[in-house]
């Protein structure tokens, strides 16, 4: 997962290059980079998710009393995983939304410069969806086709992040199971306390019914006495 931030990170750098490029040889060059840290991001994301997943019917399977040392342990460090890979996809989602804006943001001052009007909404879509050349940007069918292209890509990239929310999210409240642990450990002590009190209780209600009984024996053995001088 380091090495996912590690690439997200060069993702931006290069997507800020991207803005300065006018170079066509440049722009072929940085979106090459990006299509290539993509499809490693795609990679090493397929390979969490299947350790998450592994690690998660690991856990299931050779899950033993809820609450003990080994299964707080065991729980811990995968949902420390989790958090992780949850905050990884966050960047990931800003960034992704970023570039998005930008793109949109460029075409429209661009359409706005040249016809003096709006675009709409309806005619980017057409544009970043199926890649219809808009004859006034046709100058600019190079840097148009890199972004859509890297667009594609980190669609790609979008959808592998939204298997993996799945899996986060599935264990809903889960993710943040310290306080959950804390109590299911005081469930045991406070059991065990409870216990340890019943005995002691136990033993003193003994000791009461053996001093009760050598009370009343006493009692007939100082009757008999009495009776005896008495005669």
């Amino acid at each position: 997962m380091d090495e996912i931030t590690s690439l997200l990170l060069d993702l931006q750098t290069l997507n800020e290059e991207t803005k300065s490029a006018y170079s066509t040889k440049v722009l072929r060059g940085l979106r090459d980079r990006m299509e290539s840290d993509t499809v490693s991001i795609l990679r090493k994301a397929k390979i969490v998710k299947e350790k998450l997943e592994s690690l998660e019917r690991f856990n299931v399977t050779n899950r033993k009393q809820q609450g003990t040392c080994v299964d707080r342990t065991r729980i811990s460090v995968t949902n420390g995983l989790k958090a992780k890979l949850r905050e990884t996809m966050k960047d990931f989602q800003g960034f992704r939304e970023k570039i998005l804006s930008d793109h949109k943001q460029d075409l429209k001052r661009k359409y706005y410069a040249a016809t003096g009007e709006s675009l709409s909404d309806e005619t980017h879509g057409k544009v970043v969806s199926t890649g219809e050349k808009v004859e006034l940007f046709a100058e600019k069918t190079e840097r148009h086709e890199a972004v859509i292209d890297i667009q594609r890509s980190l669609q790609r990239l979008h959808q592998v992040f939204l298997d993996m929310t799945v899996l986060v999210e599935a264990q809903g409240e889960k993710m943040d199971t310290i306080e959950e642990n804390v109590v299911n450990a005081g469930s045991f002590i406070n059991g065990g306390t409870n216990s340890l009190r019943y005995a002691n209780q136990t033993k003193k209600k003994r000791k009461g019914w053996v001093y009760w009984v050598w009370g009343v024996a006493l009692i007939i053995l100082v009757v008999f006495i009495i009776s005896i001088f008495a005669s």
